[in-house]
Formats: C-alpha cells, structure tokens, sequence
C-alpha cells in the first residue's frame, strides 16, 4: 500500500471507530490522530486546504485534550472542608463538591441572627463549627452544632421561616443564596442534587426530633 493510501485509510478508519468510543478524552485523542493523518494525507497531495483545515482541528483538540487532563488532575480539600464533604456529601466528588462550595460564602460569627421567625429567608446556612438556638415565640426549642443546616425549611417550601435562628457561640457559617441555588438547579442539576437529599435528610431528622 502505498503511504498516500495509508494515512488516507487510517483517518477514515479513525472515523469508523470514533461512535464507539464513550470516553471523552479517548475520543478527543482519536480525533487529533485522525485529522494529523488527513493532514499528511493532503501534504503528500500537494492540498493545502486539506492541511489548514485538519492542522486547525489538530490544535483545537490538543488544547481540549489539555483541559480534560486538568479536570481530571485529583483535587485535594483543605481538612475543614474535607470534614464537611465526607459528612455530608460522601458520594461527591472533591471537584464537584469544590464547585458548589465555591458559589457560596464563610463568613464567622460571634453572635446575630440567621433567620427570624415569620420573615422570609434568602440565604441556605450551613454551621460548618459553633453553635446556634432555635426560637419560637422567643423560647428555645432546639440547638443546633456544626454540619447542621439552617433555613432548610424556607429552601425546600418557599415560606418564611418557621423560626428564629440565633448564633450563640463563635461561629463559622457558610451561605448560599437561594437564587444560585436555583440557577446551579438549571444549569447542572448534577451538582445540587446532593444538595437536595442532604437538606431533606437533615429536615427529616429535626422534623422526627
């Protein structure tokens, strides 16, 4: 076989594979090797369009190829928020869980309010360490410690909050606004579906409490 025909009938047997191949970074690869064999294939032609074309293909997939082996470089948590994962989102990826921590904010606290009673609420709260009191009619009817969350209830019904919710310790809080949350909900649903069975578990258990 001549080499012409060679690089011909390897990219066209690139194409015949590629539908086969889940993996994206494979498929990615696949394609590179098969437009640098188009490439060859219309040098030793002598068309120059052939060339450009499949060498702009070439360098838009390496540079995809790239991204895809930094999204798979292993992410390593700082221990606080590793804490949080594992006790919360165990079946999370660190990149994943990273992603959706980042939309939200840590702020700490000495004392103040996180929700009142009766009035509604736009921010999810979680208590990463600390403590907090639960009022009703300004009578405490719960404590809750860290990894619990607050404003869960307002989250998942719409309402106003059902309590007043107060710092009683130095705290570490961290917050989503309801309104990311919602858009994180649209635009990859993969990423707050954790979220949403973890909020209904810990309603849950305060509900049966």
């Amino acid at each position: 076989m001549r080499a012409i025909d060679l690089y011909l009938n390897l990219a066209y047997v690139a194409y015949v594979i590629a539908p086969a191949i889940k993996n994206e970074l494979w498929l990615r690869v696949l394609l590179a090797l098969n437009a640098v064999a188009f490439s060859i294939w219309g040098t030793l032609i002598g068309n120059m369009s052939v060339v450009f074309w499949n060498g702009l293909f070439t360098v838009i997939s390496v540079f995809a190829i790239v991204r895809l082996l930094r999204e798979r470089r292993i992410v390593v948590l700082p221990p606080e928020l590793e804490s949080v994962r594992a006790s919360l989102f165990p079946s999370v990826s660190n990149r994943d869980f990273l992603l959706f921590w980042s939309l939200g904010e840590t702020e700490r606290l000495a004392t103040g309010s996180l929700t009142t009673e009766g009035q509604p609420v736009a921010r999810l709260f979680l208590l990463i360490e600390g403590a907090a009191s639960v009022l009703v009619d300004e009578t405490e009817v719960a404590r809750l410690g860290s990894h619990q969350f607050i404003g869960e209830m307002a989250f998942v019904t719409g309402q106003p909050a059902s309590a007043s919710v107060e710092v009683i310790d130095a705290s570490s809080v961290h917050s989503w606004a309801f309104a990311d949350l919602e858009t994180l909900h649209s635009l990859e649903p993969r990423l707050i579906a954790p979220l949403l069975r973890t909020v209904n578990r810990d309603l849950a258990e305060k509900l049966r409490a």
